[in-house]
Formats: C-alpha cells, sequence, structure tokens
C-alpha cells in the first residue's frame, strides 16, 4: 500500500501540553519544595520527548515535534494503481481519541457503518457488517490523537516519567550512572548503565519503557 502523508492540522498549544508530567509533582517527589522550577521543567521536556522517540510516534511532513499532547493530525493517501486490503494503517500517533472523518474518493464514511476503528491504530473497511478492500483512490482520514497534558496521562505512565526525571535531576550534582556507594573498606560502588538492570538500551529505566510499551509502535 502507498504511503500516506501525514500532516499535524492543530497543533499542541504549548510546550506545556506535550510535558508527561509537572514540575510540582516532581517536586513533590524530591520532597526539596518550590525549588529549581526552570531546571526541572526543561527536564521534563527532554524525558518527555526521549519517550515519544521510543514510542517512534509519527513526524509530520512540515511542522512541531511530535508529542503524546492532544493534536488534530491527517492522513492523505494518494490514488494508487495497487490494490488495497480492508485496512488502512494510521501513521503511529496515540491514543487515537476519535476520527471525525474519512473521505474515500469524494464520499464520507460512517464510523462503524462504513468503517471501524481496531487496534493498533487501524481502519477496517466495512460494509453490511463484513470487510471489504479500501479503494485504490484518494483517502483523507482526519482524527484526533494524543491526551489532554499533563492532566489525562496514565498514572502509571506518569509514575515513572516522574522516577526518570527525578534521577536527571539528581545527576546534575553527582555522577549520572551512581546507584549506590559503601565507605567502611575505603570506597565501593555500583553504577547504572545502558542496557543494565535497571536502565535500558534506550537510555530510560526500564521500569519506564515497560510504562511505554502498550504506546510504542509495532512498525519499528
Amino acid at each position: 500500500m502507498n504511503s500516506p502523508l501525514f500532516e499535524v492540522v492543530t497543533p499542541a498549544v504549548s510546550a506545556v501540553a506535550c510535558r508527561l508530567t509537572t514540575a510540582a509533582k516532581v517536586q513533590a517527589a524530591l520532597r526539596l519544595g518550590a525549588v529549581d522550577t526552570t531546571l526541572i521543567e526543561s527536564i521534563i521536556d527532554a524525558v518527555s520527548g526521549e519517550c515519544v522517540r521510543f514510542c517512534n510516534l509519527a513526524r509530520g511532513a512540515a511542522g512541531p515535534v511530535p508529542t503524546f499532547g492532544l493534536e488534530v493530525v491527517r492522513a492523505t493517501w494518494l490514488g494508487t494503481d495497487m490494490s488495497r486490503s480492508s485496512i488502512l494503517v494510521l501513521p503511529w500517533r496515540t491514543p487515537v481519541t476519535a476520527v471525525s472523518s474519512v473521505v474515500e474518493d469524494g464520499t464520507s464514511l460512517a464510523l462503524n457503518t462504513d468503517f471501524r476503528l481496531v487496534g493498533g491504530g487501524m481502519l477496517e473497511r466495512m460494509a453490511d457488517d463484513a470487510p471489504v478492500c479500501w479503494s485504490p483512490g484518494k483517502i483523507v482520514v482526519s482524527w484526533t490523537a494524543g491526551w489532554s497534558l499533563p492532566a489525562e496521562v496514565p498514572a502509571e505512565l506518569e509514575g515513572q516519567v516522574i522516577e526518570q526525571v527525578k534521577m536527571k535531576y539528581l545527576a546534575t550534582d553527582r555522577d549520572p550512572a551512581l546507584r549506590s556507594e559503601n565507605t567502611p573498606d575505603v570506597w565501593s560502588g555500583s553504577y547504572a548503565v545502558a542496557g543494565g538492570d535497571s536502565i535500558g538500551k534506550s537510555g530510560l529505566l526500564t521500569a519506564l519503557e515497560g510504562a511505554l510499551a502498550p504506546f510504542r509502535s509495532w512498525a519499528l
């Protein structure tokens, strides 16, 4: 199937709308009070971007960087001489909040009558409650993807994002790989390294990778 042109129609309104947690929650977890807000917010921005990259969210042809924040997006498949199956795979943005319109060969289709949304960001073409092939003509799909951040991020994911931000924040004044140290017989220490038991090859904590797994593109 020919690949679609992917566009961000209505981007997230601000940097805050792309953050997977807040400075206040990180500060509460650190028990430091309202300190270093600017630094913590910059770390949240970086970690949110790392989560986006880990999940391989689709990037628009022109526009802002990908985000888990709420955005209106559009995919356009031009006409082709190749046949199409009953499944149309949307560019990976998660979660799919609502499909606002599907236009096939200039005809608007109805949700749950002419098509249905199935798992993994896929649209299945339907006719009389049975799957049929999509037309080889032009298809335009508009939908809303993402969460209203930071309020709607799943609690498990946000908790692990906070742990990642805490680690990066605490690493600003010590060796970031040092996990523990011991003084009695001079000194001993243990280190966290990418690919180890606590940090994955991505550089994210393995617990955060696990929390992101349901939102990661299968087409990596």
